[in-house]
């Protein structure tokens, strides 16, 4: 099983502009009428081919019953980790956001349920500039609590506890960043990983994940991992939903946490733009969304076996971006770094009244050059994260962590993109009491 990550190469229905980006060829181009604008071009039926996802919210917590191992630079001197093999259930998750008020702002509920799925890691630190991939053996390198590090998340097997033991081999990379929560530190984490091939349910579709949460190695922690699938067939959403078996609650093992989550989509009064450098070569792009609620939740049990649903619910925001690359987006390297800058969210009500902004930048981030047969190439699906910088309004003490889940087109311009925060609550600021909100 290939991971369909592939070098992007020309085609009969493709050509290059000037740019080089891939976009129709004139010939197509002309067939189809003698107006046609490459940037916009096919762009409703594009957008919806970049929604077609699965998405699967799961959490990760200490499992008792099968600890995780540490990898000690000297016996016995647990404070010297080079690695811990991380052997975890991961539990069903289930969150509701509800749309904001200007009395309130947002509110919202999660329930970390049953176990569904086993995973498996090692979890090794390395250097800043050492080029993390599949297979690939770091030099040794501490854990150190006290700083940022990168981490390789290697020989990763993750497996649902579904009627085909359904699952992924993956790779990935992540970062921690140590914080002070309540008098204590807290090492904070981001990753994005990669599927390197899919069993079960998931064979022959291409996907990633986003990890967002905290870790005190080697055995205490708290991760929300998204999953995003490919799915342009509906193999894995529940088109017509079958019922859901009900979440099977346990106490959370992240109290103080609240979850947003929002899915966006290219915001219509301000068009996606891009930076040229030297010899036309695209740089960078000037990103503008639209953020809608979205609420997902999964389930083994259903009369179809592993499903999935997304409901969207009301825009209640924008984001703004400077999106830098590191490949030519025109003929994207499999894999490649990405960054943004000046990422700004600004919230509001559905009436528009302002509820606050939120700066926060993807600080670390892989491209993945992605072939969509329905779509003109390149489509590029990109995961990142990065910790809040400040904010205003309800927004203005919080601190937390971004993670992104998406894919993007230049030609046309298209994207649809998941992002989840993480919110160090402990005083309830968006978090309710009441469970099963509706937006």
């Amino acid at each position: 099983m290939s991971t369909n990550i592939k070098q992007i190469s020309n085609s009969a229905d493709a050509g290059v502009g000037a740019s080089g980006i891939y976009a129709p060829s004139p010939s197509s181009m002309a067939a189809a009428g003698p107006v046609l604008d490459p940037e916009t071009y096919r762009s409703e039926e594009v957008q919806a081919l970049l929604k077609s996802a699965a998405y699967f919210s799961i959490f990760n917590a200490p499992n008792p019953a099968n600890p995780n191992q540490s990898v000690l630079l000297i016996p016995g001197l647990q404070v010297l980790m080079t690695a811990v093999y991380v052997n975890e259930e991961l539990h069903r998750f289930q969150y509701s956001n509800a749309a904001p008020t200007a009395a309130s702002g947002f509110r919202t509920a999660k329930t970390v349920g049953e176990p569904v799925a086993n995973v498996h890691i090692r979890f090794t630190p390395i250097p800043w500039n050492f080029e993390a991939a599949p297979g690939k053996c770091p030099p040794t390198t501490l854990l150190l609590p006290f700083i940022s590090q990168r981490v390789a998340m290697l020989e990763g097997q993750l497996t649902f506890k579904d009627k085909l033991q359904s699952g992924f081999h993956a790779f990935g990379t992540a970062r921690t960043f140590p914080v002070r929560v309540r008098g204590n530190t807290q090492l904070r984490i981001g990753a994005a990983i990669e599927i390197l091939d899919g069993l079960g349910r998931f064979e022959g579709l291409t996907g990633s994940f986003v990890i967002n949460g905290y870790i005190a190695p080697p055995s205490d922690l708290a991760l929300n991992l998204m999953v995003r699938i490919i799915d342009p067939k509906g193999k894995l959403q529940a088109r017509i939903p079958p019922p859901f078996t009900p979440i099977q609650p346990i106490p959370d093992p992240d109290p103080t946490a609240a979850f947003l989550v929002f899915l966006a989509e290219p915001d219509p009064d301000r068009p996606i733009t891009l930076n040229r450098g030297p010899g036309g070569r695209i740089v960078s792009a000037n990103i503008h969304e639209r953020l809608r609620l979205a609420n997902i939740m999964f389930d083994l049990s259903t009369s179809e076996d592993l499903r999935s649903q997304t409901t969207e619910g009301p825009v209640i925001g924008t984001r703004s971006s400077t999106l830098y690359f590191y490949t030519d987006p025109g003929n994207p390297a499999p894999v490649s770094p990405m960054q943004d800058t000046n990422g700004l969210f600004t919230f509001f009500d559905p009436q528009g009244r302002l509820i606050g902004t939120l700066s926060a930048n993807m600080v670390e981030g892989r491209a993945f050059a992605t072939d969509l047969s329905e779509a003109p190439r390149p489509i590029l699906r990109q995961t990142g994260f990065g910790p809040f910088i400040r904010g205003t309004g309800q927004f203005a003490k919080a601190s937390g962590m971004m993670s992104i889940n998406g894919v993007l087109s230049f030609f046309p311009r298209a994207l649809s993109r998941l992002y989840v925060l993480r919110i160090e609550d402990p005083d309830g600021v968006f978090q309710s009491t009441v469970n099963n909100i509706r937006s």
